[in-house]
């Protein structure tokens, strides 16, 4: 580990920040097939009895929390839309208030995706979440094909709708149309907690936002330090504004590991 990335490991209170796919979890063909990388969900369990640790993503939290199935640690999911300060089986999920137009919205063009793509691209999966969703084309026979045709499909019902679209790795998300992401949910968990330290760590365009966030907490005199987990699709700008970056979900889960051994010792 980098020195700096110890010396914020020494803050408390300290938080651990984690997106799921491509970060702990490699990409899977489908968004049901994900799980995390062997060892992963221990080192969260052991990590969170000495640091407040959470998972930012852009699935729903009861679907990224079915993947991390870790008690204890702040599920926020779809981009910062839910909350839930431990497994939805044993606690609430807090959806913001801003965000409760927009639900009917973002089935409505779930729906029109279901009934109009579905048939037209084999491979599409539409996945529902508590506001808009997301839609996979990586298993098309052609992606790029596929993701102009979804495009095209959308946009108009989109603007009417008052909705977001916006991309990921072969995928479509459509978004409320809020100055919320990971940035802003990060930010919100740190001031939550009361943090004097964090690290944050992702692999997507819409990770980018926690890695500015890091910067600007820094500026704001926090202990921030940010990880990209590079692939090879990752966006450049994520590697630009990376204050370190490891090659893959294995050297981001033996970072976690290393982590949670340091924290354990500095407790002691």
């Amino acid at each position: 580990m980098s020195e700096s990335i110890t010396s914020v490991l020494a803050q408390r209170p300290l938080g651990l920040v984690f997106d799921i796919d491509g970060t702990l979890s490699p990409i899977a063909p489908t968004p049901d097939a994900a799980r995390l990388y062997p060892g992963a969900a221990e080192y969260l369990r052991q990590a969170s009895r000495f640091a407040h640790v959470g998972i930012i993503t852009g699935r729903a939290v009861a679907d990224g929390a079915r993947i991390v199935n870790v008690e204890g640690l702040t599920y926020v999911g779809t981009h910062g839309l839910e909350w839930c300060q431990g497994l939805p089986s044993t606690h609430e999920i807090e959806l913001i208030p801003e965000a409760v137009p927009y639900a009917q919205p973002g089935q409505e063009l779930l729906d029109l995706a279901e009934k109009e793509l579905v048939p037209q691209i084999p491979g599409l999966i539409v996945q529902r979440k508590s506001v808009g969703g997301t839609l996979h084309y990586r298993l098309a026979s052609d992606p790029e094909q596929a993701r102009t045709k979804i495009l095209a499909t959308l946009k108009e019902p989109a603007a009417r709708l008052h909705m977001h679209l916006d991309e990921g790795k072969r995928a479509v998300e459509i978004l409320a149309p809020l100055t919320i992401n990971k940035g802003k949910a990060l930010r919100r968990f740190v001031e939550h907690f009361r943090l004097k330290g964090v690290i944050f760590a992702g692999d997507d365009r819409t990770d980018l936002y926690g890695l500015l966030e890091i910067e600007r907490l820094r500026q704001d005199g926090y202990a921030a330090h940010g990880i990209a987990v590079q692939h090879a699709d990752t966006p450049p700008a994520l590697l630009e504004h990376a204050d370190s970056v490891v090659h893959g979900v294995e050297a981001m889960v033996d970072t976690l590991q290393q982590m949670t051994i340091a924290i354990g010792e500095e407790k002691e």
